[in-house]
């Protein structure tokens, strides 16, 4: 077999057809209500209760933090929401210490408390000095708490871990409330900040976007109805009418329609969704990236769309066709190819975005970059192939995105009625940041159920800073 030939079937195999989103869409729609009815499928999508019960006018005023653990980078933030659709942000974004995703709870969790204290020693020095001169924690400053983990979340203020994502594997914090955790580090370095509320990175996207979208130019259009992440990871929130969360329990059903809430914000974490392989598209690549993670066979839906693999699913196929003599062949077996190559996650998906939209004559860009990112260099042939590689495994990655956004909203039924439009709020570096990706999701939308109609009362927009503004949005509920 050629290069071409090679390249030609990998294309097909990445495609993704009509007939398979629409069969996407209909599985996301039966797994997501068997996720609200009950936690008895461990293979299944979570669909967690948020205990958010609004998302935001725009009119909420105050000074609040925000703590982001993310994925490989903890962001601690100060939100000033105005009360006009508008506010200030000031952050500080420091990295987790590859050490610290495989190490303890305790270290984690004193690493993150220090690093809040560092802010507020730096931003928030006034506030620091007047708690300790009086020792009240009504002096306290509120923070809401995004951890962007599948948690199942006890209250507004509550959650134990699920199960880690995104490279960590920190065994101890497995069912442990994150909240109380990271409140006995603060309380132990006498930090003068109350964890309010625990938040994940979509349901503080969906807040985020709720809040400031009319101070968008040109108003808002229609209601928001997700909050979702394409990053280095997926997930995405929605509100959903309480009497459809049938797995709440009785009690506090009832008492939160006594306070005359009618809907609760879910976290569905749909990077779970189709573990069990029913409808997704699949390959040897998938299969052999899945082998690597430190949670084989879950999250799969994750690992076919977010930035975190999409390098390694190309970096994969790399060394599969130079087993097969197609590529880098002055390399005559694997131990001979450059360390970066053949060492698991070193190929980006920034990369990727790189060689996706080189033009130029020679690919000289892409060679370029190759040799800068994994010290590999090329044929032109090659890099055309590489290419061409790339562009379908985004392709993939933004057209199997627009399954959950079409699903949900056919089961929210959000696009029922004359002239509606529906507003999603989008944050993560792979659909600000990745070429065309909106684009090709857009496309997507457009062959599922809710057509070409749907396609376009349907706004995509970026919710930016959406996990810091949203938990500040979290905590400034929180009685």
């Amino acid at each position: 077999m050629s290069l071409q030939e090679a390249v030609k079937e990998i294309q097909s195999s990445f495609d993704v057809s009509q007939e398979v989103l629409q069969r996407s869409v209909d599985k996301f729609i039966e797994l997501a209500k068997k996720g609200l009815a009950s936690n008895e499928d461990k293979l299944g999508m979570p669909m967690l209760p948020a205990y958010v019960t609004q998302v935001p006018s725009g009119k909420e005023k105050g000074t609040y933090l925000a703590a982001d653990l993310g994925g490989t980078n903890f962001r601690v933030c100060s939100v000033h929401l105005k009360g006009d659709n508008t506010f200030n942000l000031v952050q500080q974004k420091s990295p987790i210490p590859a050490d610290m995703m495989v190490g303890t709870g305790d270290q984690l969790f004193a690493y993150l408390a220090s690093k809040i204290r560092k802010f507020l020693e730096e931003h928030h020095g006034d506030a620091l000095e007047a708690a300790h001169e009086t020792n009240s924690r009504a002096n306290y400053l509120k923070l809401g708490f995004t951890f962007s983990f599948p948690t199942a979340q006890h209250s507004l203020d509550s959650g134990s871990l699920v199960r880690w994502t995104k490279g960590f594997n920190i065994p101890d914090v497995v069912d442990q409330d994150v909240v109380q955790l990271l409140q006995k580090h603060l309380d132990a370095g006498k930090i003068p900040v109350h964890v309010a509320a625990l938040a994940n990175d979509t349901v503080g996207t969906l807040l985020s976007r709720a809040y400031s979208a009319n101070a968008i130019a040109g108003g808002k259009q229609g209601e928001t109805i997700i909050g979702a992440i394409f990053g280095t990871g997926t997930n995405g929130a929605y509100l959903e009418k309480l009497d459809n969360i049938k797995k709440l329990p009785e009690a506090v059903v009832k008492d939160l329609k006594a306070k005359g809430v009618t809907h609760m914000v879910i976290n569905t974490e749909w990077g779970s969704f189709d573990n069990r392989l029913e409808v997704l598209p699949t390959t040897k690549y998938d299969r052999d990236v899945d082998a690597l993670t430190a949670n084989p066979g879950i999250h799969l839906f994750e690992k076919r769309v977010s930035g975190m693999f999409m390098g390694e699913i190309l970096r994969n196929i790399l060394v599969d066709f130079h087993s097969r003599g197609l590529v880098f062949t002055q390399y005559p077996n694997f131990e001979s190819l450059p360390h970066r190559l053949r060492t698991p996650w070193d190929l980006d998906s920034e990369n990727l975005s790189l060689f996706e939209v080189d033009d130029s004559k020679d690919m000289k860009p892409t060679e370029v970059t190759l040799l800068q990112a994994l010290r590999l260099p090329t044929t032109l042939e090659e890099r055309q192939a590489i290419q061409a590689l790339t562009r379908a495994i985004s392709r993939r990655s933004a057209y199997i995105s627009a399954v959950p956004i079409a699903a949900i909203i056919m089961l929210t039924g959000a696009l029922e009625g004359h002239h509606i439009e529906v507003d999603i709020g989008v944050d993560g570096s792979v659909v600000e940041f990745y070429p065309g990706y909106r684009t090709m999701l857009r496309d997507a939308l457009a062959l599922t159920q809710i057509g070409t109609k749907g396609e376009r009362r349907t706004h995509i927009n970026i919710a930016k800073d959406g996990s810091g503004v949203g938990a500040a949005l979290c905590a400034s509920v929180s009685i």
